[in-house]
């Protein structure tokens, strides 16, 4: 494409595309082929998404719609987290999978739609599974309490 635009007599392209287009392809491709090396992100994508079936190019784009939007929940690439065990059949990473951790106990909390939300967005920010600050809260509130119970005695 370049020899194209350099010398357009010269007849080196039949189907000619702007210098946008395939500017910067190189990278494109490199950095495409870098993720997929990536062991880690292939494996999370099988485990998320890989059982998703589509029939046409619309389903297929609201699948990745869905990705995508799962994806900009998280605050880093969640491949990218710890795993809490080996499964070939379900995910096991910390940020996304950790209500399968062994420890993992459902815990209901009663908080307003407000404290949920800044709750929500105070994991977020510090990289961590909501059941990470749970369980330091809760370790944090027994201690105080056996603490508390010292003293008293």
């Amino acid at each position: 494409m370049d020899l194209h635009h350099r010398y357009p007599k010269a007849g080196f392209a039949t189907r000619a595309m702007p210098p946008r287009v395939y500017a910067g392809i190189t990278r494109r491709v490199e950095r495409v082929q870098r993720e997929i090396a990536d062991m880690d992100r292939r494996e999370w994508f099988r485990l998320h998404y890989g059982n998703e079936k589509h029939r046409n190019k619309t389903e297929l784009f609201e699948i990745l719609d869905r990705c995508k939007a799962e994806l900009r929940g998280y605050p880093h690439y969640p491949w990218r987290t710890p795993k809490l065990g080996t499964s070939r059949i379900f995910c096991t990473r910390l940020i996304c999978c950790g209500f399968q951790h062994p420890k993992a106990t459902h815990l209901v909390a009663f908080l307003e739609p407000e404290e949920r939300a800044a709750f929500k967005r105070a994991v977020f920010n510090e990289r961590v599974h909501e059941g990470d600050v749970l369980g330091r809260l809760i370790r944090e509130y027994l201690a105080a309490r056996d603490r508390d119970r010292g003293d008293a005695a």
